[in-house]
């Protein structure tokens, strides 16, 4: 059975370095109107970044994630869907979320589609 892995974590702006070289540590406005979600760099930013999240638990970990689609792309936000794949066998659709608060840092948010 499928378990749902849903949560929200403020994200350091060094978490996207790897992938956004332009991002300061002050957290400035970004805009991610281009970003491919299928790309292979930010592919591996999602699965680095929800397992770093996720690294103090049991929970298994993201190996794969594929046919990412971006619903949305903005100034300090970026919407993708697609398929993620468990170590435990377990596939899900998943919408990932970046955006900022009000406050300004960055927020990743990882919500498993219920319907699938």
């Amino acid at each position: 059975m499928i378990q749902v892995r849903a949560f929200k974590v403020a994200v350091i702006a060094s978490l996207f370095t790897p992938l956004f070289l332009h991002t300061a540590s002050a957290d400035p406005d970004r805009d991610f109107s281009k970003v491919d979600c299928n790309s292979t760099k930010v592919r591996g930013m999602l699965l680095e970044t929800y397992n770093d999240i996720k690294s103090n638990s049991d929970d298994p970990t993201v190996i794969d994630l594929y046919d990412q689609t971006t619903l949305a792309g903005g100034v300090n936000k970026l919407t993708c869907f697609g398929t993620y794949e468990f170590s435990d066998g377990d596939k899900i659709k998943m919408t990932y979320k970046l955006y900022k608060n009000s406050i300004g840092q960055f927020i990743n948010s990882f919500e498993p589609d219920t319907n699938s």
